[in-house]
Order: C-alpha cells, then sequence, then structure tokens
C-alpha cells in the first residue's frame, strides 16, 4: 500500500466569492520530490498553506503522514514539515546564525548545535555571522532552506524557490534538493510556474490551473508529454486535421495553417502523406512547453 507524507481530499478554499482551490486531491508519496506546477494565481502557495496549517480549508480535509487533520495529535504530525516561503523571512539586523538559533528555540529544538549542523548542511558556515540583510543574493534561498532544516522535518514545502536564480545557482540547488531527498529521505513538494523548472528533480508532478488539480503524472509521462510536442505550419489544415485523426494523433488546431501535434508522430512519414494528399508542410518545430500547453496535451487537443 502507497504510503503518502501528505494526501488531501477534495480540498477547498474559498475567499469570499473567489475559488482558491476547488476539490483538491493530491497526493505526495513519501520519498518523492513532487513538482506541483501552475501559473500564478492557480492555488500552488494558498495549497501550501493549507496544508501546513497556517490557512483553514473551507471544504474537505487532508492528512499528514496517514493522520486526518481533525486528528487531536496532528500538532505533532505538522511539526515534521518545514516550509520554504516565497521569500526569505529571516529578522535582518541578526545573523544567520543567530536567526537559525532563534529558530531552533521556536521548534523547541533540544540542544545547542543544531544550528550548526544546519549552516553545514547547507554550506553556509562562511555567512553565519553574516547579518540577514547583508546576505548575498545567492544565500538567501540556501538561508531560507535553512530555516525549514532547524526542525529536522521528514518533508520540505518550498514555494517558487527556483524563481529568479541564475542557471549556476538552480543546478547547486537542484543538487542539494537532491542530496536531502536521497541521502536523508526528505520528501520534497516544490512549487514553479513551468514543469521545465523542476525537471531535473521532481519524479513527479501535479498540474494546478485555477485551483482546479487538473491531473498527476510520473516524471516519465512529463518527459513523454514535453518530448513530443510538435508545432506544424500547412498549406490546408483541414487536410492535416483528417491525416492526423486516420493516424490517431493528437492535436490542436491554432489557426488557419497551425496546429498543436501531441503524442509522437513519425514526422518522416507524416510529411510524405500529407504531401500526397497535396498539403505542404511549411514549418515545423518542437515546442517550448508551458503549462497551458501540458493542459493542451492532457486533454487530448481537438479532432
Amino acid at each position: 500500500m502507497t504510503e503518502y507524507a501528505i494526501e488531501t481530499k477534495q480540498v477547498t478554499k474559498q475567499f469570499g466569492r473567489i475559488t482558491a482551490l476547488d476539490n483538491v486531491d493530491l497526493h505526495l508519496t513519501r520519498g518523492a520530490i513532487y513538482g506541483l506546477v501552475g501559473k500564478s494565481g492557480a492555488g500552488k502557495s494558498t495549497l501550501l498553506r493549507v496544508v501546513s496549517g497556517l490557512q483553514q480549508p473551507s471544504g474537505g480535509t487532508y492528512e499528514l503522514f496517514g493522520k486526518d487533520r481533525s486528528d487531536r495529535k496532528i500538532g505533532a504530525e505538522r511539526r515534521r514539515i518545514g516550509v520554504v516561503p516565497d521569500g526569505c523571512y529571516l529578522i535582518p539586523r541578526q545573523s544567520l546564525a543567530g536567526n537559525l538559533k532563534r529558530q531552533c528555540r521556536l521548534l523547541g529544538v533540544p540542544g545547542k548545535d543544531r544550528a550548526d549542523e544546519v549552516l553545514r548542511l547547507t554550506e553556509l558556515t562562511g555567512f553565519a555571522k553574516v547579518r540577514a540583510e547583508k546576505l548575498p543574493e545567492e544565500a538567501l534561498i540556501p538561508a531560507a532552506i535553512a530555516m525549514a532544516l532547524c526542525g529536522s522535518p521528514d518533508v520540505l514545502l518550498l514555494d517558487d524557490v527556483f524563481a529568479g536564480m541564475s542557471l549556476a545557482q538552480k543546478e547547486k540547488t537542484e543538487e542539494f534538493l537532491k542530496k536531502l531527498n536521497q541521502d536523508l529521505g526528505i520528501t520534497i513538494l516544490a512549487t514553479a510556474e513551468e514543469p521545465q523548472t523542476l525537471a531535473e528533480v521532481a519524479t513527479g508532478y501535479g498540474i494546478l490551473d485555477h485551483g482546479e488539480l487538473r491531473r498527476e503524472l510520473s516524471a516519465e509521462e512529463m518527459k513523454s508529454l514535453r518530448e513530443t510536442a510538435i508545432r506544424i505550419r500547412v498549406t490546408d489544415v483541414n487536410v492535416l486535421a483528417r491525416v492526423l485523426v486516420e493516424k490517431s494523433l493528437r492535436y490542436r488546431v491554432l489557426g488557419s495553417d497551425t496546429a498543436d501535434i501531441f503524442g509522437k508522430p513519425h514526422i518522416t512519414d507524416l510529411v510524405t502523406v500529407l504531401a500526397k494528399e497535396g498539403c505542404e508542410v511549411l514549418t515545423l518545430e518542437e515546442r517550448t512547453m508551458q503549462t497551458e500547453n501540458f493542459l493542451e496535451a492532457l486533454e487530448g487537443g481537438n479532432k
């Protein structure tokens, strides 16, 4: 039986007339790195705040490590979760080490060595005495992760941590997250606006759209979608549509001469068949798969 670190069941969150979360069923398997993907406003941050206890759901429920949120002992399970919010919340005039020691005290972590352990783990020992307001940009996300690690969590919730990172910093952070996951067994849920942001670390994905979790996919399924989306421009889109239907290929017509093809089309064969039908292929290119493109692919396109 699959063990979930976090499982939401029809979780709904409303703010007045706005539905931020709409009957969300999310399954965060223990040991996974889960990529929760959706455009700004899709409900990603709201979902993280709900499952971490910072906000109450308007409907539905969720379980943490098998315990329902209504369980009187849910607080103990909640303390097993570390949250890295969108933004690094440190006391500006206090040193990084001071911030970490304060966090340990707030979390009731016994002993005096945890802050030093976290500094070594995040490779921030050299910044221990630096005031938070003086930390360089590249140290802010590691510092936020360090704060979340003070309580030795079993789960890390990371809200859009890769936004604005340089390539070098992103690669370093990816390696660090994989180390936390593989060496320390920490389950991770990370949010991002685009699937490709998490392509190097995620073992599974959820696609969130306007508060609705449209689908959960494995890394292999996401890779398949990402690699086989082709944008094609032709002289006769009606002929193209007919041929794609005959070949059982999913597609979406974008205009009078353009369509996107989902799946794994055999390009040479397709071009040959279209030519025999009097339809010339003008351009072919692999798509850059944005979140909305994945939603189209999941829906199967138009036929």
